[in-house]
């Protein structure tokens, strides 16, 4: 008897037991709802419940930069400039029927020494990569721009294109390193004709040896002007150096523009209007003593005969890069300029620290 006393009471612990195991609320396991995309570089995840994969950085900027120190005709030093600017990227990555949709957005908010903030949208476009080429429409750097400097602040003015212009652009890969674009960019963006297009087509290559690319630009003068259209051309070689250190590099590069002054990194509405002609030559060297520690050195030469102008340029800064993204660098340069016997020298030294993730 006893003994089936204690069989059934242990029968009845069990069923009861089971019931209120079942009773209990099931604990989920944990969902990753960030994905990696990682078909698209590093950083790129998923948007949930979007086919949409974004990627999301930014960058700090400080910076320092003194006035002129040179002493033009009774003018002395009394100010500086200085900034610190944060940056907001957004690039997204949508594969559609049409092909991959790639989107860019750049935001930056500024303080500088005057307590004035401004805050602008830098780049914004839409890319397109359809099977004959990637159709970009938006505001970018222009297709023409090369070299646009070596140093790490460039405290001095150089000159050379250095415009980021609105803008509708096909790019090609033929594949083994060889690429080309044409691009219709807003005139006035180059002091042009309003509600026009400058027209802009380049090639180049790129391989491990370096580079070299060459670009030319039709551009719609201002109406009243001696000619209805200026133009431009460049050629830009990059030399890859890593048998001295890796990274280190030399870049040489040289511009002619026939009203179209803006090409050469010197919009002057007098040259263009005047139908004038200039060249502009420009070179950097970058070597790296150490994996953490670069001086650059970068400079330029303008010229314009029929105006009596010549300006030279010359910028270097040593840079330190503790780890990556992160850059301390100190920056100093000098230029002349003669603009019809009237010569004026520049001098400046400047400082910046800045992070990008």
């Amino acid at each position: 008897m006893k003994l089936k006393a204690l069989l059934l009471a242990t029968a009845g612990f069990a069923v009861a037991g089971s019931a209120s195991a079942a009773d209990l609320p099931v604990v989920a396991e944990p969902v990753d709802y960030v994905q990696v995309c990682d078909a698209y570089g590093a950083g790129f995840f998923k948007i949930p419940g979007k086919d949409t994969c974004l990627k999301i950085g930014g960058r700090i900027r400080t910076q320092f930069v003194t006035d002129n120190l040179q002493d033009n005709e009774g003018e002395k030093y009394e100010d500086y400039d200085a900034y610190v600017r944060g940056y907001l990227y957004l690039t997204s990555m949508t594969d559609t029927e049409i092909g991959l949709i790639k989107t860019y957005t750049e935001f930056y908010s500024e303080w500088d020494e005057k307590a004035a903030g401004t805050s602008k949208v830098g780049s914004a476009y839409v890319q397109i990569g359809a099977s004959f080429a990637d159709i970009l429409i938006g505001r970018t750097t222009s297709q023409f721009d090369g070299f646009t400097g070596a140093v790490d602040v460039g405290v001095i003015g150089r000159n050379w294109s250095d415009e980021s212009t609105l803008q509708i652009a096909l790019t090609k890969s033929f594949g083994n390193g060889v690429t080309a674009a044409i691009s219709a960019e807003d005139s006035s963006y180059r002091d042009g004709d309003t509600n026009s297009a400058d027209y802009v087509g380049k090639i180049g290559i790129s391989q491990g040896w370096g580079a070299f690319e060459v670009a030319a630009a039709l551009h719609d003068t201002v109406k009243g002007a001696e000619d209805n259209y200026g133009y431009a051309i460049r050629g830009t070689a990059t030399i890859n150096l890593d048998m001295i250190a890796a990274g280190d590099k030399f870049v040489f590069q040289a511009a002619y523009a026939d009203a179209a002054s803006s090409y050469l990194g010197k919009s002057t509405a007098a040259w263009d209007a005047a139908g004038q002609s200039a060249w502009a030559l420009g070179a950097g060297f970058t070597h790296y003593w150490t994996s953490e520690v670069a001086t650059s050195i970068d400079g330029s030469y303008l010229t314009n005969d029929d105006a009596d102008y010549d300006r030279w340029a010359i910028d270097a800064s040593i840079g330190w890069y503790p780890v990556s993204g992160m850059v301390v660098a100190l920056d100093g340069g000098f230029a002349s300029e003669d603009a019809a016997g009237v010569d004026t020298d520049e001098a400046k030294i400047g400082a910046r620290v800045q992070y990008t993730f």
